[in-house]
């Protein structure tokens, strides 16, 4: 439980060029964030209340279509709060669940390692989810230029994107 631990307590990155798009679908937020009723969501036309929310779903999204893009050096990133925040914890346990899948460690082997070997496979496990959430992004940007109505006239828009 240690390691599960320590891999919630990372803030993940992503690419700063994102940063309109989530907030184009997040709710306008300051001291009240995460606190929005689902009316005021829809009020505003938005379909996640915080932009963690966006990020996970980016994630899943990634995750679904086995689409992971990795973040060019040097690149401006952005970061979110630490994955021990995120709402609700079943869905970050599932993506959680889901980047352990896809990565090469052996969780067998962790009982062995040194310190800076787990914090090493650590560190890989939050460069590959953030891989997996930028496909999702990359994946989401993509579908808004080729039908730049489909966010607009599509309730069902999120959910449509994971069958797609």
């Amino acid at each position: 439980m240690e390691f599960l631990k320590r891999i919630k307590d990372r803030s993940p990155e992503y690419d700063k060029k994102y940063y309109e798009m989530i907030l184009e679908f997040t709710i306008e937020q300051g001291g009240t964030m995460g606190t929005s009723t689902e009316e005021e969501r829809w009020k505003q036309g938005k379909y996640f209340s915080t932009r963690y929310e966006m990020y996970m779903y980016a994630a899943l999204l990634g995750l679904k279509k086995d689409y992971r893009l990795p973040i060019a050096k040097g690149t401006e990133k952005q970061k979110f709060i630490e994955i021990r925040s995120w709402q609700p914890q079943e869905i970050t346990e599932y993506i959680i669940m889901g980047i352990l899948a896809k990565s090469s460690i052996d969780l067998n082997e962790l009982e062995e390692m040194e310190e800076s070997e787990v914090e090493s496979k650590i560190t890989e496990l939050r460069s590959l989810l953030e891989e997996y959430a930028n496909g999702g992004f990359d994946l989401i940007r993509a579908k808004k230029e080729e039908d730049p109505r489909f966010f607009v006239d599509n309730e069902n828009c999120f959910l449509d994107m994971l069958d797609l």
